[in-house]
Order: structure tokens, then sequence, then C-alpha cells
């Protein structure tokens, strides 16, 4: 086990040639401790050589100031600096470059792979765990999906995926556009519940990935979603109109008026939606919701 920097390790494969190699990260929001607890114990196993990895992988702890604190950030969000083309001053705004700069050390060793970056969201899901594809814009990254992902990600107990529109700066978005990653944010379980049953899913899904060269697959599905419409906070009286602490994944009909934004009423789109992340509280120019329509 080589320790690159604070809270970040690279473990080699235990065999040739190994399968892609694997970034697993976390904490990213230091509120978010379930997945933390559990990327801390497959480290702990990593170390002591009683799970030996069949691929490279890089394992991150990202805002280590925040999990000390258990707050979701210091002062900056750091889920919205990764790739950013203005840098923000600070632990954070550091933090980033510096992972950045691992991120692409690890690639330029082993070549493209796969990244997991590890979430749990603010409030309770009707699906608890679920995934979310980054866009990309590039073909070439793009075919870098193996089709077996969403069938592997339910065989471990995720239940949605959602495909992103738009590009963002987000941990998963960078290694995704910039490095060529296959990569996925993970959301599993909530903040406020329980950290065995946010635990679960993910274990079943990262020892295989950790142990095994291949992907399992299998025959499950998931729920997938498209990302319709990404609310953009553009006024500060910007408010929703329907419940904001409802479930994530509550679906609307066509014509509910969904948001107020200054002088504009968002509605839900023909078809209707789902409403996820919703959170006012935000900063003007960030996102305050996703508006997600039912793909399959």
């Amino acid at each position: 086990m080589e320790h690159w920097d604070e809270g970040v390790y690279m473990k080699r494969a235990n065999r040739a040639p190994g399968g892609p190699p694997l970034i697993l990260s976390c904490g990213v929001h230091g509120d978010e401790l379930a997945p933390v607890q559990v990327l801390q114990q497959l480290l702990t196993e990593l170390q002591s050589r009683s799970l030996l990895p069949a691929r490279p992988c890089l394992v991150i702890f990202a805002n280590l100031l925040a999990l000390e604190e258990k707050r979701r950030f210091l002062r900056h969000n750091m889920n919205r600096l990764f790739g950013a083309p203005h840098r923000v001053l600070g632990y954070e705004g550091e933090r980033v470059v510096a992972l950045e700069q691992h991120c692409r050390d690890f690639a330029e060793m082993y070549g493209p792979g796969w990244h997991l970056d590890l979430h749990a969201t603010i409030k309770p899901s009707r699906h608890p765990h679920f995934a979310l594809r980054p866009h990309c814009a590039d073909p070439q990254g793009a075919r870098q999906y193996d089709p077996r992902w969403p069938a592997t990600l339910a065989q471990a107990g995720f239940t949605a995926l959602v495909q992103q529109n738009a590009p963002a700066h987000t941990f998963a978005h960078f290694s995704s556009s910039q490095l060529g990653f296959a990569s996925f944010t993970l959301e599993c379980g909530d903040i406020a519940g329980s950290d065995s049953q946010a635990a679960a899913p993910l274990e079943r899904l990262l020892r295989p990935l950790l142990s095994a060269a291949d992907l399992p697959g299998g025959p499950e599905r998931l729920q997938v979603y498209q990302v319709t419409l990404d609310l953009i906070k553009q006024h500060p009286d910007f408010r929703f109109l329907v419940d904001e602490q409802g479930e994530n994944f509550t679906p609307f009909p066509a014509g509910t008026p969904i948001a107020r934004d200054g002088d504009t009423t968002i509605l839900a789109p023909d078809g209707g939606c789902a409403l996820l992340f919703a959170n006012s509280n935000v900063p003007v120019g960030d996102r305050a919701g996703l508006l997600l329509s039912v793909i399959s």
C-alpha cells in the first residue's frame, strides 16, 4: 500500500495483468459518513492483505477537515469545484487541485478505468441507493462504460440510474470527462438513516469489484431516469412550490408548478417528472434541484 497524500492511498493489483484500475472516493461532503465507514473498513483489509485486489485501486478520503467536524463542507461545496475554470481559495479549493493531480497520476500509470464517488443524500429517497452517470459529450469517453454496469449495480441492491444531461464540476464528471474513466456518483442511503442499511448494498458492490477481474453483471435491471432540467437558482427569492422536504424521486404530473424563480414559474413538463435533490438554500448560480423523466 502506497500512501500518496493525507487520505490518499494506492494499492497495486495482487496479480498481473489485473482488471481496469479503480478509483474509490468518499467524504467529498463531511457529513456523509456511512460510505466513509465502508471504505475505511475496506482500506484496513487492503492494508492487512486480508483483501487482495484484482485491479490497481486509488482510495481517496476527500474533505478531511469537514469529515473531522462532520460538516458538509467548511467554506465551499467541494463537489462544485472539480475541473472548474476558476479556482477558489482555502482548504477545499487547494484539496481539489491536489486530488485532481493524484487522479491524473493514477490514470497515467494505469490508463482509464472506473471511478465510484460515494455519497449519501441529505433526505430520504424512494430509491435509497441509486447511481448518477455524468454527462459525457465525448463519444470516445462514452464507450468506456461497460454495458454490464447497470446489472452489476442492480445486483448489489441499487435500484435507479440517473443519466445527467449537462457538464458539472463534480468529482465523477471530472474523472469521466478529463481522464476517460467510467464514473458514477453513488448515493448510498441518507445521512439520517441507518448506517448498516446504507452500507450493505455498497459492500455487496465493492468487494467483488476489488477482488474479481471483471464485472459480474446479472439479470437485474435498474429504473433509468434522464435529467430533463437542471434547476439553476437565478434569483435570491427562488422557492419551491411543492414540498421541498419530500422524498427524492417524488413524481409530479405534467403542468404541476414546481418552483418560482424571480418572475418565472417552472412547471412539470409534458409527461410529468420526478424531483431530485431539491434544495432552495443554495447560492445564486448553483443547482437547486433536478427534474427527471423516466426512460425505462
